[in-house]
């Protein structure tokens, strides 16, 4: 067993010294002091097969070649590291880190959001499960109305659906404030739409809402008059005409007029219906107010000339690039 102990040492001195890189410092680790198959393990296991008298002292003499051999180990192992540290050439040019850029339908949200801010209005978030009593019942869209038909909603049960638009926030706000109140409803809405370039079952609406003692059917105009030319230009052509939502009366819709493309749809809006204040209990008889509803993802694709809605979630690179 002596012998042995010490061939193991003059064999294992010799790989130590011929070994040049972590790798073979790291096979040199395993074969001596693997826990399994590793050189002195093994020779531990024999000692009980010993006759008595080579037993003694012997595990000590193991103790010290195994210690003498892994400070050895650790110091050949502290220059390979160096050297390998030292191999790299600092006048490498670095990688280029890709910066990631707001998304244009952030970006559209955003600016709208500064532009309504800067007239007073507020910023509020609204549940996407929503009650079909504040998504229509209390919007004057009673049982037989053709949108609550269930080939144009999600509904989750009899009383709960995927809303449809943004408009149900406003019972919800007005049950809990008092006039005077300006606030924007943003968020996904849901609808069972096929996808094509100009429509998707997901997508972003922002509904804006004003009530007061005063408002009139031109502040409405006018304010979404300047919304536009904020947004667009200050150049832009637009104009109103009549139209009908359920819960505005009268209602309009306001067009924008784009060279090469004519007049193209941005908003509806409308002064809000008695009724529906009555619901979010605002008496009719001393507040009025009015409403208006966008889509940011088609005021994105009018202002930076995208074809496709579907552009805008489909994470491509190439294309989130241009912006």
């Amino acid at each position: 067993m002596v012998l042995d102990l010490n061939e193991i040492e003059r064999l294992a001195l010799k790989e130590l010294s011929q070994a040049k890189t972590g790798a073979a410092l790291e096979k040199i680790r395993i074969k001596y002091f693997g826990r399994r198959r590793g050189i002195l393990q093994n020779v531990t296991k024999q000692i009980p097969k010993l006759p008595k008298e080579q037993k003694a002292g012997i595990g000590t003499k193991i103790n010290k070649l195994r210690t003498k051999l892994e400070q050895l180990l650790n110091q050949q192992a502290k220059p390979v590291s160096i050297k390998k540290e030292s191999s790299v050439d600092l006048t490498t040019p670095g990688k280029e880190i890709d910066l990631g850029g707001t998304h244009p339908l952030t970006s559209v949200i955003d600016e709208v959001k500064e532009i309504f801010h800067s007239l007073g209005f507020s910023w509020i978030d609204g549940p996407e499960v929503e009650l079909d009593a504040y998504n229509f019942q209390k919007l004057n869209m009673p049982q037989n109305h053709p949108a609550r038909d269930v080939q144009q909603t999600y509904y989750i049960n009899d009383e709960l659906l995927l809303r449809t638009h943004t408009s149900s926030m406003q019972v919800r706000y007005m049950e809990d404030h008092k006039p005077p109140i300006r606030v924007l409803f943003p968020g996904r809405c849901y609808r069972r739409d096929m996808p094509d370039s100009t429509h998707l079952p997901s997508f972003y609406q922002i509904e804006g809402l004003l009530i007061d003692d005063a408002s009139k059917m031109s502040d409405l105009i006018g304010t979404l008059d300047y919304f536009a030319k904020s947004f667009f230009g200050k150049n832009l052509k637009t104009r109103v005409y009549g139209h009908h939502f359920a819960y505005t009366e009268p209602s309009i819709e306001m067009e924008v007029y784009y060279p090469g493309k004519g007049w193209l749809e941005i908003l509806g809006a409308g002064m809000v219906n008695p009724i529906v204040l009555k619901n979010g209990r605002i008496d009719p008889n001393k507040f009025r107010g009015w409403a208006f509803g966008m889509g940011p993802d088609r005021l994105a694709l009018l202002k930076y000339g995208i074809s496709d809605i579907r552009s805008l979630y489909n994470s491509d690179l190439r294309f989130l690039k241009q912006f």
